[in-house]
């Protein structure tokens, strides 16, 4: 079977509806996205300066990919099975972004080497990589165009550092193919991504993608083997953590057999609100649960492709 892969041109720069797919496939189907950074490798040396990128090109999503059996109403299952980082990665600060951007009085740009499975901040500070993608999404169900650099229920940039290799995300179908794209990878990055920006590099991520017919569970969400964590975007830090603990609650209530207020006090005593990114156009959070808490055959029935 020949490998199905998309080449880094093939990119967008807003999820919409009625995009020419880079690639048709079968739900259940493997397929490989090489991805640019979010600067779309403009910032290859440590003088490169962010004043002379061309704008319009920030935030390239690889595709977008078109399932065929994906219809309106349907949850997407995305199965991250692999992520493959460029040998260097690139951060910036620049003045007016992110939360200290109001002490910048000039832009920097870092280039941060990748060797072993680890980034180099600088002599001395080596990290293990941790790869993970920020922008990854599908059409919204308006008819509306949305920024790659904007989260919200069709996913876009959550940068949520859960979404990574043996993750599996779920996103709603909106549109006929659902349009799936996804870029922005980090080989590092902490919650809040303060400075606007994680270490931001280049690379590829194999994805398994799965439709899921007549289900139903707040989203987007996302599941490892430990966790399961309920994402939310709003305009304030404060209204995404309500939303994604609203989210949650919703998912024990609907799902799992609990009453609003037994689901309420476990997750006060054993979950976990959490900050993904506070620097884009919206913010975002999340609120995990460890799946020890859940009837792991009804979650995996929930979430167990119906098609093959």
């Amino acid at each position: 079977m020949t490998e199905k892969k998309i080449a880094s041109d093939n990119c967008v720069f807003a999820f919409k509806k009625g995009l020419e797919p880079a690639l048709k496939i079968k739900s259940g189907s493997e397929v490989t996205l090489i991805t640019r950074d979010c600067f779309s490798n403009q910032l290859t040396g440590n003088d490169d300066r962010i004043e002379d990128m061309d704008w319009d090109r920030i935030n390239p999503a690889t595709g977008p990919v078109y399932i065929e059996e994906a219809e309106p109403g349907d949850i997407l299952k995305i199965n991250i099975i692999d992520i493959k980082l460029a040998d260097q990665a690139v951060m910036i600060t620049a003045p007016g972004e992110g939360v200290l951007g109001h002490r910048y009085k000039e832009s920097k740009t870092k280039i941060l080497p990748i060797k072993n499975d680890k980034v180099e901040f600088s002599p001395g500070r080596v990290y293990d990589i941790e790869p993970m993608v920020g922008v990854i999404g599908v059409a919204p169900a308006n008819d509306e165009e949305i920024s790659t650099g904007t989260p919200g229920r069709h996913g876009g940039n959550m940068d949520c550092k859960l979404i990574r290799k043996r993750a599996a995300l779920y996103l709603p179908v909106n549109t006929p193919g659902a349009l799936l794209a996804a870029g922005d990878m980090h080989a590092l990055m902490g919650d809040g991504e303060i400075v606007v920006c994680g270490a931001e590099v280049s690379g590829e991520v194999k994805l398994k993608i799965e439709v899921l017919k007549n289900r139903a569970f707040p989203l987007p969400l996302v599941e490892n083997s430990e966790v399961i964590a309920t994402i939310a975007s709003a305009k304030t830090l404060d209204e995404a953590v309500d939303q994604a603990t609203e989210k949650m609650a919703d998912l024990l209530v609907d799902n799992f057999g609990f009453d609003i207020h037994e689901a309420g006090m476990l997750l006060s005593i054993v979950g976990n609100a959490e900050i993904c990114q506070v620097v884009d156009p919206l913010k975002t959070a999340r609120f995990s649960l460890t799946k020890s808490e859940l009837n792991l055959s009804d979650w995996q029935q929930l979430t167990s492709a119906a098609i093959k």
